[in-house]
Formats: C-alpha cells, structure tokens, sequence
C-alpha cells in the first residue's frame, strides 16, 4: 500500500487546524460545520492509515483489532461525505435562507451505511477478517456513499444558481468536483490511498472561500467587521435564537478624522478594538464602519450594564502613540426578540440610526432601536422602492399646467416626479427627493425625469397640447456634477428636442455657492437652456445676485403669493415691476382661488400656475385636459 499522498495531506490538514483554532472563529453554523470536517477528516485519515498498516500486517495482530479499526475507517469514511455535504447546505442557508429538502433526507444515505458497517461483524457484508482483510459484497457503497452526497450538494446548488454569487457557485461546485475526482480515483488506484488528498484540496477551497478568519476581521484586528455582523445576525434570525445588540458610534467621526489625521485614529480604533476584545470575551465585537461599532450577546446581556462601562471607558483618553485622543460616543440598543423584522434589514436600520447619531451635539445619547423601527423601516422601503424604480425606469412623471394669467389657457407645464411604494400608492416627494439627494441617486433620478420629458415631446404634438415648454427641476446636488451640460445636451439630441422646449427650474436655495451655481447655469445656457428661478422669496435671492445668472422667468413662492393676497402691500407689486424692467416673466406659484388668479393678474403677473387650474397629472391624463 503507497502512503505517499496521506502523511502530506496530514500535515497540511493540522497546519490548517491550528491556523483555524488560533484565530477569533465567529459563532456560526459555517464555523462549526467547517470543524466537523476537519474533526472528521483528521480521525478519517488516522483510522484508516492504522488500519491499511493492521491489514498488511494482519500476522503480528489480534484479529479483534482488525475489525475494530476497520470499522472505525468505514464509519468515519461514511460520516466524511455527509459533513461536506452539511456545509453545502449551510452555505445555501447563509445566503439564500432555505431549509432545503434534501437536508432533511440526506441522513438517509449514510444512516444505513453506518448501521452496515457497525453490524459487518456479523454480517460480513462490507469486509471480514480470515487470513487477512477481504472486501464484502457490499464494498461498492462506500464509493456510492461519497458520489450520492456529492451530487445532492451539486443539486442543492443548482437549485438555488439565481441566489449564489458566481463566486459561491464556482467554489461550491468545485468542491463536489474534488470529492467525485477523489472517489473515482479510489476506485481506480486501490493501492494508493488518495482520497484524502482530494478532500484536503476540497478543504482548502472551503477555508479560503468561506471560511478564512481573516475574511470576517477588522483590518484593524481584534474585532469582527460588518459581513461577520451581518452572518451572525442573519444566522440567528433564521434559527430564531434571540439575541442583544448595543451598537454605539463616535461622535463627529470624520471630522476627528481630518482634524488628527487618519494614522492617529486608526491607533485610536486599535485601541478600541482591543479594549473590547479583551473586556467582553463572552461577546462577539465589531467594527462596522467610520467609527460604528456592535457588540452581540446572545446569552441576554445587560445592555445598560454595558453601556455604563463602555461610557466609563470612554470618558478616559485613548493613546495614539502620537498623543491621546479623547473621544465621545451614542449608543443604540436592540433586542431581536422584540423586533420582528429580518436581519438586513436590522441591520440596515442600525446603522442609519448610528449614522445619524454621529452627528448629534450631545454625547452619550442613547436610541431604543424598537421605538425608531417604524420611522427607519420607512425610510429603507422608500429606498428599496426608488432603487427599484431607478433600475427599471420606473419613474412617473406627472404634469402640472401652467396658465396664461390674461387668456386663461394653457402655455406650459412643470414636470414634477412622482415613485409609488409596492401598494401602488404615492410616496410624498420630499420623502424621496431628500434621499436622492443624500444617497447619491439624483444625477441618475433627474437624468431619467428629463428622458421621459423628452420622450412626451416627441410623441406628442405640442402646439395642440398648447405646450410651449416644460419646465423640469433641478436639484442643488444635481450641479455637483461637473458634465451635467454635456450630459443634459446629449438627452436631448437623443430625442431630438429643441432646447426651447425645456426650461430648467432652480430653487434660491441652489444661489448659496454662488461661483459654482454660475459656471452651471452659464455652461447650460450656452448650450441653449433657458432657465426659470423657483420659489422666489424663500431663500437668500436678492435683485444685484438675480442678475448676474440668464434667468428668463421668476417664479414667486407660494407662501409669499398667500401672504399678499391676505394682506396686500406694495412690496410684491415693487417687485415684480423691477424684475419686468429687467425683461423677466413673472410665475405666481400656488394659486388655489379665483380671488388668488385676479390678485395675481392685477399685479401683472404673467403665468400662473395651482391647485385652481390643475392638480399634477399624470402624463396621459395632460393629454386628454383641454388646452
């Protein structure tokens, strides 16, 4: 019998294991799937060198001891397949949340084979002993064994392609492939003990694709990182076991970031990361991101307890090695017992709550994340819903007319976006524009709003419609983006639409950079954009500053157009006759009365536009409207 592939293949496998046992493992099922193999393969690997060495020496040896490794081999050589094919599933189960079928009657494979080789003894159906080591006549199933469960993995997987990443299904395939590699060359070389050098291939494949523990750490030591988080929570949402979390968050992060730079904090969260690694051992800690920080118990930890201590820490500075930094933190604190809600999405209400608290003046604030749950679940359908409208043009464009203040009719409109929650019901804009703007998604929302514009005016006949032009919105964060003329010009040369039919709104507020607001509106005004100034009167706006940007048309706040006609007073009046002198047309916004639309027209307003004349529409609803 050639042993040359197993000694090898052993010492790697007891590398891996110290390796394995040395490093912070998260309490996980992957984790303890992973040790089982290892466990199993190691007393695999032994009991059946020890016994290939008892069979060739069968001579020298108490036959009793013959059987009994033999035994052992076959039952461990059983159990083997099964543990890979456990992990398999435990993959599945992290990643898609199943409890596959096949989990459930994969024990019938190995069961009888087990009880076959307890009860060989007797039966003499695997092997027996007479004058050495025979093989029985139902040998063939330890082969049968490890192809049946390596093809139920490769099932299981195939199964659920759509849920893995590419990655997942690469390695999880090649793991099978390594174990029916290693079967078949069993088979074929009986002389050569060279299965396990296959399952060690397939091990290093899991450790290094799975189950690394570097793959789960801070890359400032210590602590876990935010996938870790992620994994336990998830694991114990789906084997609904309860667990308590205290996340806390240093305060003005960022800024202490810029301020001593990012050498000294990152000693600083070192530092951290190794107070809390070596104070709460019974607890899993992580880093999540810039300064956010959890700590899990899963045994019902006192969190105020652990908030005391955590803030007595705090309140001590942190050496650097440069200097000492003294840092404040916020606190939030759940129970996933008593929030019914899945874990990314536990997740992700923790860490806008850490997010936010970052910001807050005051230290040591505490949060309850079950009394902000509403409120945050919110906010991430809102998010959920404009991710998914973004990605599939889902984006509704309602028109609301505006009126021309002598003859009554209509002579443009103002495009207004519109996202519908998954009822089918309409979400308040400021809702979602406001977290457009904060989450980076509002290049891409106006881009796709002007699209649709441009769409409307191809594919209808806009002199009928008697539609001059259609005023779209612009967002303040919008003008961040250094190419928006180019990229504005090229919608619109993309619909063929003339750039008169298109006027652009901006709000005072966008006036407080100035230099930057100029370089814009100049750039899209040379190619070819008009521009209108929304909500006049609720910002910073002056005269001397109006004049220095190409607007064509001001268009007065609602509020102010209120105000005047419940209370008139020449300063409005004034108003608008020095913007008539500087050649701008005048929009009364807000007009919801025919009092409103006379008060206007007396001032000499030109265009006006409100709930008087039209609610925003939807876009064929516009159409069918008379003009």
């Amino acid at each position: 019998m050639n042993y040359s592939f197993i000694v090898p293949s052993m010492l790697v496998l007891i590398v891996i294991m110290g390796y394995y046992f040395f490093r912070p493992r998260l309490p996980i099922r992957l984790n303890r799937a992973f040790l089982a193999i290892l466990v199993i393969d190691i007393c695999t690997e032994i009991f059946e060198c020890v016994s290939m060495r008892l069979n060739e020496t069968w001579v020298e040896h108490d036959p009793l001891l013959l059987w009994i490794f033999n035994t052992l081999f076959f039952i461990f050589a059983f159990i083997r397949p099964y543990m890979f094919f456990v992990f398999t599933v435990s993959v599945l189960d992290a990643r898609v949340l199943i409890r596959s079928k096949l989990h459930v009657l994969a024990p019938i494979a190995y069961v009888p084979c087990v009880a076959i080789a307890l009860t060989t003894a007797l039966t003499h159906w695997l092997f027996w002993i007479d004058g050495g080591f025979h093989a029985g006549p139902l040998y063939w199933i330890l082969y049968s064994c490890e192809c049946d469960y390596a093809i139920f993995a490769i099932i299981a997987v195939l199964r659920h392609w759509r849920e893995l990443s590419r990655h997942e299904i690469i390695s999880l395939l090649a793991i099978q492939a390594m174990l029916i590699a290693g079967t078949l060359a069993r088979f074929l070389l009986p002389n050569f003990v060279v299965m396990n050098m296959f399952c060690l291939m397939a091990i290093i494949v899991i450790f290094i694709s799975f189950l690394n523990p570097d793959l789960f750490l801070s890359e400032r030591g210590y602590v876990y990182n935010l996938p870790a988080f992620q994994a336990l929570l998830a694991e114990c949402h789906r084997r609904r076991r309860p667990c308590r979390v205290l996340g806390f968050t240093i305060q003005n992060y960022n800024e202490h970031r810029e301020i001593f730079g990012g050498k000294q904090m990152d000693a600083a969260l070192i530092g951290i990361n190794r107070y809390l690694n070596e104070t709460f051992p019974q607890m899993s800690s992580f880093y999540l991101r810039s300064g956010c920080y959890a700590v899990v118990g899963q045994n019902k930890p006192d969190l105020s307890a652990l908030q005391q201590e955590i803030s007595a820490r705090f309140a001590q500075p942190w050496s650097t090695g440069a200097g000492e930094l003294r840092l404040s933190v916020s606190f939030v604190e759940a129970d996933t017992e008593l929030m019914d809600c899945p874990s990314d999405r536990l997740v992700n209400t923790l860490m806008i709550s850490l997010d936010e608290l970052t910001r807050v003046s005051e230290p040591d604030t505490h949060r309850n994340l079950t009394d902000s749950i509403e409120e945050i679940n919110q906010k991430l359908d809102i998010r959920k819903c404009l991710e998914k409208a973004l990605d599939n043009d889902e984006l509704e464009v309602f028109l609301q007319p505006l009126v021309d203040c002598l003859t009554g009719k209509r002579v443009a409109a103002e495009a207004l976006v519109r996202l519908r929650n998954e009822d089918g019901k309409l979400i308040r804009p400021d809702l979602f524009i406001s977290m457009a703007e904060q989450e980076g998604y509002i290049v891409r929302l106006g881009e796709q709003v002007l699209a649709k514009v441009c769409r409307f005016i191809r594919d209808h006949d806009m002199e009928a419609l008697g539609v001059k032009w259609i005023n779209v919105n612009l967002s303040p964060v919008q003008f961040m983006s250094q190419d928006i003329p180019e990229r504005f010009s090229a919608i619109l040369k993309e619909y063929g639409v003339d750039q008169e039919m298109v006027h652009l709104e901006i709000t005072e507020q966008s006036m407080i950079d100035f230099s930057l607001l100029r370089d814009q509106i100049t750039g899209l005004h040379e190619n070819g954009f008009q521009f209108s100034l929304d909500d006049y009167g609720s910002g910073y706006s002056n005269l001397s500053r109006v004049r220095q940007y190409p607007f064509t048309n001001i268009k007065i706040d609602m509020d102010v157009v209120r105000s005047y006609c419940k209370q008139k007073d020449v300063l409005l009046p004034a108003l608008i006759q020095g913007f008539k002198q500087m050649n701008l047309s005048i929009t009364a916004e807000g007009i919801e009365t025919e009092e409103m639309a006379g008060a206007m027209k007396d001032i000499a307003c030109d265009y006006l536009q409100g709930y008087y004349f039209s609610r925003p529409v939807p876009m064929d609803e516009f159409v069918k409207m008379s003009a």
